[in-house]
């Protein structure tokens, strides 16, 4: 059974109300009992209602919203915006004070999760931009702070998750490919180390499955989710292979990925989507701004950091436990893919 109000007050040997004002730094409670209560807290491990007392109280604290890898790309990516948009509306509505603190992965093993909620008085947080090998995935499961995580999932009973089904959303893509009458595909792969990009590349086997085909390793231009490196590789991968040598699209797993293959393409004298289609993930505003329009998985960004919020605020509130939620997604057909008659 979770730990209430009342067995913090029965244990403190004090009424409900002093638990409640001893918690929310009340002047009428003195010294010696507020620091008992806040002894019998940290033993008998109140923190979750703790936290959701102080979002409703009139000494409320904040929640975060942590960015990682927020710089690593020098090409504007909005995916970010939108998210933090999505979660500034949701905390706005509720009039939650939400601080944004951005770090990389070698900031995470300078300052833990834990000190990082403190620091900002945050009674939890939304972290976005993780990889499976940062730090602060193995530290969440432990955490006394409830977070959600945004597309990869961790375990743990304080940790909740807002994504996208990537799998299935690869697998609809390239099955529109497919359906076009594309057969031979090359993948410009994210992150090794992101929980999605291993998600959409399953997603595009099985559709590559479904049709009795497979991908060649070689047809795999790996890059570390930016645009240079997607510019850079493509070109190499073009480079080395006479203009693809039978490959008539690229599935990416960005949409500032599409973006620099594009460049790429077009760098070397050939034309989108005359030569080669291109099709992006997330749709970001970008992808309607260039030419040609990118086609793309509409993950609807902003739905996706106001999610994220509406949970950890739930879940700090006790009116939903840590849990993972998967959002719909919309598949946008655009300039950047055409059909190709064998």
């Amino acid at each position: 059974m979770p730990v209430t109000i009342r067995d913090v007050a029965a244990a403190s040997r004090v009424s409900i109300g002093t638990v409640s004002r001893a918690l929310n730094d009340y002047p009428d409670v003195s010294t010696a009992t507020r620091e008992r209560v806040r002894s019998v807290v940290r033993e008998l491990g109140y923190m979750p209602n703790q936290t959701a007392q102080s979002l409703s109280s009139k000494h409320a604290k904040g929640i975060s919203l942590i960015i990682s890898g927020f710089l690593e790309d020098k090409v504007f990516n909005d995916f970010d915006t939108m998210l933090m948009r999505g979660a500034f509306q949701f905390a706005t509505e509720r009039g939650i004070p939400l601080s944004l603190n951005v770090i990389n992965s070698e900031q995470q093993t300078e300052k833990n999760f834990e000190q990082l909620c403190f620091e900002h008085n945050s009674s939890g947080a939304i972290l976005f931009g993780l990889k499976t090998d940062d730090p602060y995935c193995e530290s969440l499961c432990t955490s006394s702070f409830p977070c959600v995580t945004v597309d990869v999932e961790v375990p743990g009973e304080k940790v909740g998750c807002v994504r996208l089904d990537d799998r299935r959303a690869a697998f609809e893509m390239t099955e529109r490919l497919f359906d076009l009458g594309h057969r031979r595909v090359a993948v410009v792969h994210g992150s090794r180390n992101a929980v999605v990009s291993r998600e959409r590349f399953l997603g595009i086997q099985d559709a590559c499955r479904v049709r009795g085909l497979e991908i060649s390793l070689d047809d795999v231009v790996y890059t570390n989710f930016t645009h240079e490196d997607a510019y850079l590789r493509v070109g190499n991968y073009l480079d080395r292979h006479s203009s693809g040598e039978g490959v008539t699209a690229f599935i990416c797993m960005s949409d500032l990925l599409a973006l620099g293959t594009i460049q790429a393409i077009q760098a070397r004298g050939l034309s989108v989507p005359q030569d080669f289609s291109v099709t992006g993930y997330d749709g970001i505003s970008l992808t309607s701004f260039v030419t040609p329009q990118i086609t793309t998985v509409d993950q609807n960004v902003q739905l996706k950091g106001y999610e994220a919020a509406h949970l950890l605020y739930d879940m700090l509130n006790g009116e939903r436990p840590a849990q993972t939620i998967v959002l719909p997604h919309t598949i946008r057909m655009r300039g950047s893919v055409r059909k190709i008659s064998r």
